[in-house]
């Protein structure tokens, strides 16, 4: 007669045995899951669970992969220590809406191709007709409102209309904008001031004076973390120089420093930063 050999089991729910239930090497089984555990020792008992079917997963003992699903479309992610999670993924900043034509219409709105619902921002968006760009502003097309595009002319069954789509800017590059009013001519007044840790950043300046007219340039700043540096370059004005510039490091800040030519005038700047 064949021998039966019977592992050390339970039937209860959930249940795991502990480094004091096995021996190295010693397999249990918990019949209620249908999963197996055994004793390992790295130089630190633990144990482990095997087969197909565990409570949790990890991988080479450094990634352990999330319990439970996601939603549609979810990605995986890391917290930089190991553990996976679920989490939506970020906006390109730009979504194309797709709308296969199937008979003759001019205003387009409601699902696309896709089933995905029209929004865009009026005067962000572009209007591709059969792949050919159209003209907003009522030449071509109408954006009658952040869901609906009106044409001018009849758009026919098989034509394929593309709205593109700017949802959300600020993930298009990473910028940040400033509005200084500086009402007196004082030297090197601060313009922008940056935690060290930002090690790169390009502005582009643009300042303005009611009678001194439009002066505008970019600018390359980095830092040591002692030190500032900068080049300015690509400078224009309408009548003369508005301003000049400077850099510093103070109190653990890069610093971009002005001193205007006239007292009132406004600087505006775009930034693309690097951390």
């Amino acid at each position: 007669m064949a021998t039966v050999i019977n592992f050390k089991r339970s039937s209860t729910q959930n249940a795991v045995p502990t480094t004091g239930d096995l021996s190295l090497g010693e397999v249990a089984i918990n019949t209620y899951h249908g999963r197996m555990y055994t004793e390992k020792n790295d130089g630190s008992a633990a144990v482990i669970e095997i087969g197909s079917s565990p409570k949790t997963l990890s991988v080479n003992d450094a990634y352990s992969f999330p319990t439970s699903d996601g939603t549609s479309n979810q990605i995986l992610q890391t917290n930089g220590s190991g553990t996976l999670s679920f989490a939506s993924a970020a906006s390109s900043g730009v979504v194309t809406f797709t709308y296969t034509i199937g008979s003759t219409v001019t205003v387009i709105s409601g699902n696309d191709d896709d089933s995905n619902a029209l929004a865009y921002t009026a005067g962000s968006e572009q209007v591709y007709l059969n792949g050919v760009k159209l003209i907003g502003g009522g030449v071509d097309y109408t954006a009658t409102n952040s869901s609906t595009i009106t044409l001018v002319a009849n758009a026919i069954s098989g034509d394929v209309l593309e709205v593109v789509a700017i949802t959300a800017a600020a993930n298009l590059v990473q910028g940040y904008y400033t509005a200084s009013a500086l009402t007196a001519t004082t030297a090197n007044q601060v313009l922008s001031s940056n935690a060290v840790a930002i090690k790169g950043i390009k502005y582009v300046i643009n300042a303005t004076h009611a009678s001194a007219g439009t002066h505008a340039c970019e600018v390359l700043l980095i830092n040591n973390g002692s030190s500032a540096y900068f080049v300015q370059y690509g400078d224009v004005y309408s009548t003369a120089s508005l301003f000049t510039l400077s850099a510093d490091v103070n109190s653990g800040n890069m610093r971009l420093l002005i001193t205007p030519t006239n007292t009132n005038t406004t600087v505006d700047t775009f930034q693309i930063r690097h951390s």
